[in-house]
Order: structure tokens, then sequence, then C-alpha cells
């Protein structure tokens, strides 16, 4: 299912890649207020992580007001307590809407793979699982027609903790707010 879904993703990008009028690509870079959401985990271990996001965006036109905008990102997440910090290689895709020149919504799925967690993991946590998906939502702000400001939430969709590797379960989804500037070329 998980590599499924990465070939659509993936087949998506490539055709509006080829099918796109008018395309930008840029950068942006922020801060992730992260935390993991379990009824698993007790203690200290509910305090949120703030991590760097950063990352390569495409941005396309669909329609006048409607782009599709995939993204290629690093992001730091987790909780504050170091056992359950994690960091991943994610590719969200949104479809951004143009309220005005000024504002847009945005809308989409994410997709991450774990390239790091901390190692030296107590006996009673669980491993991070490598892949994560997740919901965006987000605003956005136009300052120039080059330079944007993000605000977005990520809400998980699969549990975070690897449920086959583990001597114990535990279930937990990714929350995550994400404030990040940016420049479009």
């Amino acid at each position: 299912m998980n590599k499924t879904l990465l070939l659509v993703f993936a087949l998506l990008i490539g055709t509006i890649t080829v099918n796109s009028q008018e395309s930008r690509y840029g950068v942006r870079i922020g801060a992730n207020l992260s935390s993991i959401s379990s009824d698993d985990i007790t203690g200290d271990f509910d305090k949120s992580r703030i991590g760097v996001v950063v990352g390569f965006l495409a941005d396309f036109a669909l329609t006048e007001k409607l782009r599709l905008q995939p993204e290629f990102q690093y992001s730091g997440q987790g909780n504050k307590d170091k056992d359950l910090r994690v960091n991943y290689l994610q590719v969200p895709i949104l479809l951004k809407y143009n309220i005005t020149d000024l504002f847009n919504i945005q809308l989409g799925p994410q997709a991450g793979i774990k390239i790091w967690e901390w190692e030296d993991n107590q006996a009673d946590i669980a491993d991070f699982s490598t892949f994560d998906f997740a919901g965006v939502a987000g605003i956005g702000v136009n300052i120039t027609d080059n330079f944007f400001v993000d605000l977005r939430y990520a809400f998980g969709l699969s549990n975070v903790f690897d449920e086959d590797g583990s001597a114990i379960e535990i279930d937990g989804t990714s929350r995550n707010i994400q404030l990040s500037v940016g420049y479009r070329l």
C-alpha cells in the first residue's frame, strides 16, 4: 500500500510537469513545532520539539487560481525527549488555491521516509516506523512575487511507531505546526 501511494504521487508529479503551462521553482526554510499524539506514552513525553524544515518546491499552474505545489523537504520532528526524536525526508503534494494575489490556502497529502531516529532508545520506547503519512492544511502570504510565508498544520494519518520491530506495542501519530519563509524563482 505504501509503495503504491508513492508511485501514484510520482506519476501525478510527472503528468503535471508535462502538462503545466506555467511553472516556478523555489526553496523554503522554517521551523517546526511537533509532537506525537499517543495514549500509550505517559510522563514527560508529551512535550513538543522545535525542529527545522528546509526544502525545494515546484509550483505549477492548473487554472488561473489553482496551483499544484509538490515539494521535497527535510523535517526534524518528534517530541522534546531525545528518545522520541525523528527526522524525515518528506514529499508534500499540495493543491494551492489563490484567494487573492496576496493570500492562498493549501491542502494535500504528505509522505515521509525516516532518515534518522535517536539511536539509544530505552527498552520501553518503540522504534519509529520507516514511513509516515500525513494530511497538510495551510495558509500562505505572498509578500512579493518571489518571497512568501507559509503557516501549515500536518496531522498524522499513520502510526509513527514500528509495529513489527518492537517488543511492546505503541500507537502514535505525528502533529506538526510549521512556519516557513521561501523564495520562488
